[in-house]
């Protein structure tokens, strides 16, 4: 396995699943990840990365090996959390569906670098669309694996009450539905212009019993320090990887985010700029992301998280957040507290 970036790669982690997928069919997985030069040991280095198109390669010959044309939908019976590293454990942490898959959207480039999820409340349902445009032997499969493991995922974190609205498929009708009706158990619609998971807002809105404020925000960290670490050119990944670190530091500025990424102010915000971002903007959405989470934690008190976020005084910290949110940081931790989450 390679580290360091790759133009198109998928976390090592992930590469488990589908050699648990093959190996569920009875076929040995060990003979075509060795063709393509990849050897899995254990544990992996959360670090690495694997090269797109090998892994397009070897799960292309297991789908004609199986000869099943719903191959993509067994990934979500070998899907465990550890698949996604911290990104799997951040999800099953998650204060609500929607707060999950925001995570998702945020974070699936720590999988696919080049995947891209988004979320779209429409018609009284949450729309998830996942996306990965780029050339597949097995576009199918792929797809289909996606789907099936996001489906899965929301299943574990809703537990039996979990239902989907309907599922979206680019790819055509298959000669037997029955394996799709039998796993997704909603309305399918096939020839679509994304791949789409639609879910009641009932659902994406629940407040979920295993919800667990301090751990999410933990894996948070790791993952955004994750992607900063998959592309050096990503100047927002590297930019948030460095707010987590400095935010609890105090005296924050562009100056010492800047230093911390070895170039000057002026620089970094030149790059911001060439992708329509700019620091200040990230800053604010960091804080904000990160004050939600710690307003969960009963363990800290108001004056804490405003030290953890950077902010000299309690004030400051409830002026910013009461902008964010129209809500006063202590009337926000009431109302939640009222809901009976678990801290």
């Amino acid at each position: 396995m390679q580290a360091g970036s790759l133009t198109m790669s998928v976390f090592a982690h992930g590469t488990l699943n589908l050699w648990k997928t093959i190996d569920s069919y009875g076929i040995d997985p060990e003979p075509l990840f060795a063709k393509e030069g990849i050897r899995i040991h254990l544990p992996i280095d959360p670090c690495k990365r694997v090269a797109y198109e090998k892994i397009d390669r070897i799960r292309a010959k297991a789908v004609e090996l199986s000869g099943d044309e719903a191959f993509g939908l067994r990934s979500a019976t070998v899907y465990l959390p550890s698949q996604l590293g911290a990104l799997g454990y951040a999800w099953h942490a998650s204060l609500t569906l929607r707060r999950a898959c925001m995570r998702l959207e945020r974070f699936i480039r720590v999988a696919n670098n080049n995947a891209r999820v988004n979320l779209k409340d429409r018609d009284g349902c949450l729309v998830v669309t996942f996306r990965l445009d780029v050339q597949s032997r097995s576009e199918t499969a792929r797809d289909d694996s996606a789907l099936a493991v996001i489906t899965m995922m929301c299943r574990l974190i809703c537990t039996d009450h979990f239902r989907l609205h309907c599922v979206n498929f680019r790819h055509a009708r298959p000669q037997d539905i029955t394996p799709y009706f039998q796993y997704f158990g909603c309305e399918l619609n096939f020839d679509q212009a994304d791949n789409q998971l639609v879910i009641p807002l009932s659902l994406a809105d629940e407040t979920l019993t295993g919800a667990n404020p301090e751990l999410a925000l933990l894996n948070d960290k790791i993952v955004t320090r994750g992607l900063a670490r998959i592309d050096k050119n990503d100047t927002i990944a590297r930019l948030r990887a460095v707010l987590v670190d400095q935010l609890p530091q105090g005296n924050i500025s562009d100056d010492t985010v800047a230093s911390a990424l070895h170039m000057s102010a002026r620089t970094m915000h030149r790059k911001l700029a060439d992708v329509n971002s700019n620091f200040r903007t990230l800053l604010a959405e960091m804080r904000r992301d990160l004050a939600e989470a710690y307003i969960m934690d009963n363990s800290l008190t108001l004056t804490e998280i405003s030290l953890l976020l950077g902010f000299s005084e309690a004030s400051s910290f409830s002026r910013a957040y009461k902008s964010w949110t129209g809500t006063a940081p202590s009337q926000a931790r009431q109302a939640r507290m009222g809901k009976h989450i678990p801290a």
